[in-house]
C-alpha cells in the first residue's frame, strides 16, 4: 500500500485548517502571510473539488451535504 492510500481527506483538511489557524496567529503577531496563503490555497482547491464533484461543503470540522446539512 502506498503512503498516500492510507490518508483520509478529512484528516488532511483538519490538519490544513489547524496549520492555517496557527499561521493566522503568526500573521497577527507581525509575521508575513506567505505560509498562510499557501495553506489556504491548498484547502480551497480540495474544498472546491468536493463542492463541484460531490455537492458537499467543508465547514472546517465536518462535511455538509448542500441539501441535508451534515454527512
Amino acid at each position: 500500500m502506498r503512503s498516500w492510500e492510507r490518508k483520509d481527506i478529512v484528516d488532511i483538511l483538519v490538519a490544513h485548517h489547524k496549520e492555517l489557524s496557527e499561521a493566522s496567529v503568526e500573521l497577527g503577531d507581525g509575521g508575513d502571510d506567505e505560509g498562510a496563503t499557501e495553506i489556504d490555497d491548498d484547502c480551497i482547491v480540495i474544498e472546491s473539488f468536493l463542492e463541484e464533484t460531490f455537492d458537499i461543503e467543508w465547514d472546517g470540522l465536518k462535511f455538509l451535504d448542500a441539501h441535508k446539512n451534515t454527512i
